[in-house]
């Protein structure tokens, strides 16, 4: 097995993770000489304890996980960006790997089959056990071609689609898996693999919609804002209604513009910036990457970072931004959205941005790059008493007209004011009791 996973051509990485290692380890202990029982037991112990805690049932379900993933990967890098050419020499070497990945993919009772018999004294009971590893209970066996993948076909070379789309949710990845699966031959799955690739893209954003840039590289990122409450809100209506609409030009491949947000603290900035954007271009397959104040400096390389995924759309959020900004940060800006190109800013991205409450806005060299400026305000008393009906959704309408005084009577003592906010933060303290 060892040999077989050091033939693989492109995509040896499957192997070459702590799971895979422990794998092979486990198997080649059975073939060493003089082997004790104990070192036996505890090589397939660790490959055991490896593939639960990292959450799959099976061996061959990690391997088909990390065929789809294709990190690292060449193959699917260049299938994802529409530069591979049909008939390319590489999709044989791609088959080859597939079938010696479907037979490297022992299932786990055989596994443990092997173990035991290296190791006589594990017994029957440690059999039972070791051989399976789900965390959920067994279901019957589904009939033959069940879950099959119906309208996955190869791809079109005249007529592939434009952008990548969404991540696949759990369960469509679960078919893509049994698609291939279900192949006598896993190496008849290539243009399956094509497919995938060409339509969720591959990596880490092929598994995100939100990402986090971090020293050089994508990781994963947050699902929303603190104060997240996407709720459709009257106060919000008009810059949401402008900023979606330009999100959803940017989705389409049309241009479209930076967008700056400005507005006191708990305005509704960040949900704007974040929740809303990611409602509007969620399902159109828009990568949101969070920008901390940290990588401010490097706003340009994060930009470069999503210009090499060029059939993904994403957008840039930094928030919380203190202007006027000055130094390394205001020269990134200026330097990088004075236009596009392998000098500027790609083409596939744009950057949202919240300036910080206290920032002092004028119309300088990194205000006037945003083509879109959007303000936020604090809430009156109507305001305040709509927005707060409105966040409670079902329960709104049971809220008197002294249930809303007292509430903004304890925005404005103990939540700053009466803004987006602390309407939010008293509905979720009421309904927790507090």
């Amino acid at each position: 097995m060892g040999a077989l996973a050091s033939s693989l051509l492109v995509y040896g990485h499957v192997m070459k993770g702590a799971v895979g290692e422990a794998y092979l380890a486990a198997l080649a202990i059975t073939q060493k000489y003089q082997a004790t029982g104990k070192e036996v037991l505890s090589a397939y112990s660790r490959f055991y304890s490896l593939l639960l805690t990292a959450g799959y049932d099976t061996f061959q379900d990690y391997i088909l996980d990390q065929i789809l993933l294709g990190r690292d990967n060449a193959f699917a890098r260049a299938v994802a960006q529409g530069t591979l050419e049909a008939g390319a020499p590489v999709l044989r070497a791609v088959a080859y790997d597939l079938d010696a990945l479907q037979e490297l993919a022992l299932p786990l009772p055989q596994v443990a089959e092997m173990i035991a018999d290296a190791a006589p004294a594990a017994g029957p009971y440690w059999l039972e056990g070791a051989s399976s590893i789900s965390l959920k209970k067994a279901k019957k066996a589904l009939p033959a071609g069940a879950g099959a993948l119906e309208d996955v076909i190869a791809i079109d070379p005249h007529t592939p689609s434009r952008f990548i789309g969404r991540p696949p949710s759990d369960q469509e990845l679960a078919t893509w898996k049994a698609a291939i699966s279900g192949k006598d031959a896993w190496g008849e799955a290539v243009p399956l693999l094509q497919q995938y690739y060409h339509l969720h893209g591959f990596g880490i954003t092929s598994r995100n919609s939100t990402l986090r840039w971090v020293k050089g590289a994508f990781e994963e990122g947050p699902d929303g804002s603190a104060a997240a409450s996407l709720t459709p809100l009257s106060v919000l209506e008009g810059p949401r209604a402008t900023l979606d609409a330009n999100t959803l030009e940017h989705c389409e491949g049309r241009p479209a513009h930076h967008v700056l947000a400005a507005g006191p603290s708990g305005s509704g900035k960040s949900s704007l910036l974040w929740d809303y954007t990611l409602a509007a271009g969620k399902e159109r397959g828009l990568r949101l990457v969070d920008v901390s104040g940290a990588e401010l400096g490097n706003i340009l390389e994060v930009a470069r970072g999503c210009g090499r995924y060029p059939r993904l759309r994403f957008v840039l959020v930094a928030d919380h931004v203190d202007f006027p900004l000055r130094g390394a940060a205001a020269a990134e800006l200026c330097s990088g959205l004075s236009g596009s190109g392998p000098s500027g800013w790609p083409s596939n991205t744009l950057l949202y941005m919240g300036a910080s409450a206290s920032s002092a806005l004028s119309y300088d060299a990194v205000v006037n790059r945003f083509g879109l400026i959007l303000t936020t305000k604090d809430l009156d008393a109507e305001g305040f008493a709509t927005t707060l009906r409105q966040v409670a959704g079902e329960d709104g309408a049971k809220l008197t007209d002294e249930d809303v005084t007292y509430a903004a009577d304890w925005a404005k003592k103990q939540a700053g004011g009466l803004s987006i906010r602390s309407a939010v933060h008293y509905v979720r303290r009421a309904r927790a009791g507090a």
